[in-house]
């Protein structure tokens, strides 16, 4: 029977704690695109979304459960990096104060065009120039909600392994393939497989519950204060505006992006 007390021990000092502790305050370069999870939820979702793992932290005095002692057994399987550490240390390491005693990074995948999969019918988000990384993946969290197959990301000014995006996404992010792309190749790729290209704009004369929307659609949404850059403005098939009645001129990007998003989705289903 495994002792967890004779998986090494690893302190403030250790080389893989504080790379962890640099990812997860985003603070040095990331070209291993790691990722860090705190709780063993997540850890699992990451698993079953097939990422790999490529460390594991675990503090007995807090592991509950019979999962985390098969998640454990499986580091050891793979001969995945997997330490002991401190209650102190962890505390040092994660937020949140769940029970289960676990932190890891993961690896993310790299996705490109080729790994987008057009549909009969179906819809892809572009997110152009989005810079706050919970606004990120909040809509990555939305795209996934509804059933959007892919993300296409231009003028990309955030890392997808920001730990904020990573939180936000609350696991979507591994559950759809998201593409870095330039705006011309980008829209290369949407016309080579027929996607109706759609902008969101305050000055748009169409509202987006009056637009009509293709089989294949391709939603972009601008940086949070700029909007759609004029890069997508100059080859856009419509551009749509949502309503607004009140004191505010605009939605933040990650509300605008659901009301498309199932609008969209409900058009094409209907």
């Amino acid at each position: 029977m495994l002792d967890i007390h004779q998986i090494m021990p690893a302190g403030q000092h250790n080389i893989h704690v504080r790379q962890y502790l640099a990812l997860k305050n985003n603070t040095k370069h990331n070209p291993e695109h790691l990722i860090t999870l705190e709780g063993l939820g997540p850890i699992q979702a990451a698993l079953e979304a097939g990422l790999e793992l490529s460390c594991l932290f675990v503090c007995p005095e807090r592991l509950r459960g019979g999962d985390g002692m098969a998640l454990i057994e499986l580091a050891i399987t793979r001969k995945i990096h997997l330490y002991q550490v401190s209650e102190k240390v962890l505390g040092s390491m994660v937020d949140w104060e769940g029970p289960d005693g676990l932190a890891a990074m993961v690896r993310l995948r790299r996705y490109d065009l080729s790994h987008l999969q057009p549909r009969q019918k179906g819809t892809l988000l572009i997110l152009d120039g989005l810079q706050i990384p919970g606004n990120i993946g909040t809509v990555i969290r939305s795209a996934d909600g509804a059933g959007a197959h892919g993300i296409i990301i231009t003028q990309s000014r955030q890392r997808l392994t920001h730990p904020k995006l990573v939180r936000a996404s609350m696991g979507s992010l591994f559950a759809l393939p998201i593409v870095e792309s330039d705006v011309e190749t980008a829209y290369a790729w949407l016309k080579r497989y027929g996607y109706q290209v759609v902008t969101t704009s305050p000055r748009a004369r169409v509202s987006f519950r009056q637009a009509r929307y293709s089989t294949r659609t391709a939603i972009v949404m601008g940086n949070e204060r700029e909007g759609v850059s004029e890069d997508w403005f100059a080859r856009h098939d419509l551009s749509v505006s949502i309503p607004m009645h009140g004191r505010a001129d605009s939605l933040n990007v990650g509300n605008a992006a659901v009301l498309m998003l199932y609008e969209v989705l409900h058009q094409q289903q209907g």
